[in-house]
Formats: structure tokens, sequence, C-alpha cells
């Protein structure tokens, strides 16, 4: 790498770094799309440690990392040499060795708790048919323990759902979310409080639905899918589903923190339905452990929409890095719990 590469760890995110992730295209196999609040998300990180290469003032390669106490979370993990990790995948293993040497280093180092209190594992997101980052978590140690599904629900016109509200009562919001705490893994409180959040009412005035709400904003070059580079170009013509889906300034939401009782799919569309007329928002992309009991009892009862009909629903590994892999924790008996910034 020359004599002006360097290995750095910082706690907050350089203008070099930022130039990186905003560039980056995601999804290297099938859906391909680029993250446009990047540049602002960033500084909403949890406790962040950015793990850099740096060479001639541009980073070469970073893998950021959220301090979670018991759990760190992997948030980015970008190369400037990506669009070649797609084609010529043990070029970058060679390329890309010395930032592989240093984290192997640092992920030893922060389990003997050198670097602090010693967390029990590292996790992160990935797309399982990107050869990059399946290579790097895996050389790493990472293993996957559980999977997402990424269910979309959209609406071409949605509705004003009179039963469905924006949602600003604090303690109401508290005893929602410890319900979540209660029976998710590796649950995030401070991405948790972060509304906007949503309540569906009974006629009684009862909270009987909640969600919480991230907005999010994406550049789409590909959709999922066999088709998926095809129908890119068609939406744009297509009535209906280009109301759903502007590839280049794609906005959308993504709900998390979603509770329903008795797993109601009727109080659970309307939920969802609202939130999105509320919202001026058209879709909703859930990144649901597959694990869910809500979504295992509802998802054949709810009209997804246009867009589930059109799509694959793409697949997320939950890969877990501990340093006893026989150790057990809430994730090998609960869904996990997935805040919309991780995904976003």
């Amino acid at each position: 790498m020359g004599l002006s590469s360097r290995y750095t760890i910082r706690k907050e995110a350089t203008p070099a770094l930022i130039e990186l992730l905003t560039q980056t295209t995601l999804g290297t196999n099938g859906a391909r799309y680029k993250h446009l609040d990047t540049a602002t998300r960033i500084h909403e990180a949890d406790n962040p440690l950015f793990i850099s290469l740096e060479r001639d003032g541009k980073v070469q390669g970073n893998l950021t990392l959220c301090d979670r106490g018991r759990q760190w979370y992997v948030r980015y993990f970008a190369f400037s040499n990506q669009k070649q990790a797609s084609k010529n995948v043990n070029r970058v293993h060679k390329s890309n060795s010395r930032l592989k040497m240093e984290m192997a280093s640092f992920f030893d180092e922060t389990f003997d708790g050198k670097l602090g209190a010693a967390p029990d594992a590292f996790y992160a997101y990935i797309d399982p048919a990107n050869d990059r980052s399946k290579w790097m978590s895996e050389q790493f140690g990472f293993r996957t323990e559980a999977q997402l599904i990424s269910q979309s629900f959209s609406r071409t016109k949605p509705r004003l759902q009179s039963q469905v509200h924006l949602l600003k009562d604090e303690q109401l919001i508290s005893e929602q979310l410890d319900k979540i705490e209660k029976t998710h893994a590796f649950f995030v409180r401070k991405h948790a409080e972060r509304g906007p959040f949503y309540a569906y009412y009974d006629d009684m005035g009862k909270v009987i639905g909640f969600a919480k709400i991230t907005r999010a904003n994406w550049v789409i070059e590909r959709l999922p899918g066999f088709l998926g580079g095809i129908f890119t170009h068609l939406i744009t013509i297509t009535p209906g589903i280009r109301r759903i889906v502007k590839p280049k300034n794609h906005q959308f939401l993504v709900p998390e923190s979603i509770w329903v009782q008795d797993n109601d799919p009727g109080v659970l569309s309307a939920l969802l339905e609202g939130i999105l007329a509320h919202e001026n928002r058209n879709m909703m992309l859930w990144f649901v452990d597959r694990r869910e009991p809500l979504w295992r009892e509802a998802r054949h009862y709810i009209d997804w929409g246009l867009f589930h009909k059109m799509t694959p629903q793409p697949i997320v590994d939950v890969v877990v890095l501990r340093k006893n892999p026989l150790k057990m924790d809430d994730l090998r008996s609960k869904p996990i719990f997935v805040a919309g910034w991780d995904m976003v």
C-alpha cells in the first residue's frame, strides 16, 4: 500500500470517510442501492469507532462499530474499490489484507478487555449474495445466527385511518418500548426512543397497535430479483408502481418496534397504511426477523401491496462473532430487535 498508508481508529467521522460512504453502492449482486442520508445519519451513531485504512488523505477501507454495551454493532463496511469486488473477489482479498489483519487484532483485543469493558459479541447484517461481505465476515469468524426478511408494504394511494394517530405521550411510548425490549434480543434503547411514533386506538381509546418509523431516502440502481434490472427501467413509465418506487430519489419508511395486540392482521394492516397516509409516503420496508411471531402469524392475511407482488423478499443474514461460541444469549431464543437506523 506504500509508506503513506496508515491504519486509524477515530471516534468522529472525517470528511474523507463521509465521502467514501456517500459514494458507496451497496448490494453488489442482485439489488443495488445507495443511501442518500449517510452524511447526516452517520452523526446519529451510538458510541462509534471508525476503523479505517487511509492513504494520501483518502479512505481506502472502513469498518464502523457502534459500542452497545454487551453487543457491538458493525454499521458501515466499505472499500474504495467496491465495484471491482463483485468481479474479482480474490483481488479485493489481497488489496485489503492490511485492514483484515488489523481488524482481526482489534476484535481479539476488544474481547480481552484491553479497550474497556469486554462485549459478549459483535454482530452485523449482511447480504448473503454479496461475496465480498460474506467472505470478510467469515474470515473474522462471524457466523449466521438469524435471518431477516425485507418485507415491503405499499399503497399507491394510502388512506387515512381514523384510529391511527401520531403518538407523543411519553409514558405510553415507554410502556410500549418496554414490551419490545422484553420480547426481543439486542434491544437498543437509544435508537428505539427516537421517534416519530404511531398508535392504533380501539373504540375504547386503548392502544392496541404501535410502531416507530425511520424516514429513509435511497437511489435505487437495480431492484432485487432476476428481472430486477428490467423492472428498474419499467417502473418509471408504469402506472401505479411509479407512484411507489422512484429510483433516482426513493423516499420510504422503515418501521420498527411494531406491536399489535393478539397479532391481529387487520390492525397491523390498518396501522401501516395509516402511517403511510400520515407521512405522505407510498412504501415501507420492514426488516423483520423470520422468527417474529407478529409477522409469522399475520403475513398470509395481509395485502402487502403491488411492490411485494412484483419483487422477491431479499434475505438479510444476522452474523455474530463471539469469543465463546457456546455462550447462550437472548438471540438464541428471541427475534432480534432491528433499529431502522441500522438498515438505512
